[in-house]
């Protein structure tokens, strides 16, 4: 992955897992000790954020850090699914309603 794909990959995720925690980006600034422009920049892929400071993002998080480097999650896939159902036929649509219904009524 080239670096400036990570950047954005990174910042797409803390973005998420910032937003999944409810947290404002001044919020987890000031959880962190980072300056809200910081979180922003990092976020948007600009900026890099120092090795010492990725365990104070994580718990600033409430994630484990390892959580903080997997990319590929529900956001992605709810991405791609709402990319399918918008180009899905209304008969397709409703067999795909069909089979989400039974995937989730199995526990």
């Amino acid at each position: 992955m080239e670096d400036k794909n990570f950047k954005k990959s990174f910042g797409n995720r803390v973005r998420y897992l910032r937003n999944l925690a409810g947290l404002s980006q001044e919020k987890l600034a000031e959880n962190v000790g980072l300056s809200t422009k910081t979180i922003s920049y990092i976020e948007n892929g600009k900026n890099t954020i120092s090795f010492n400071k990725i365990p104070l993002l994580a718990k600033g998080l409430g994630v484990p850090i390892y959580k903080l480097f997997v990319f590929t999650d529900s956001e992605n896939n709810k991405e791609m699914l709402e990319k399918l159902l918008n180009s899905a036929t209304d008969k397709e649509i409703n067999s795909i309603a069909e089979i989400v219904k039974i995937v989730l009524s199995i526990k």
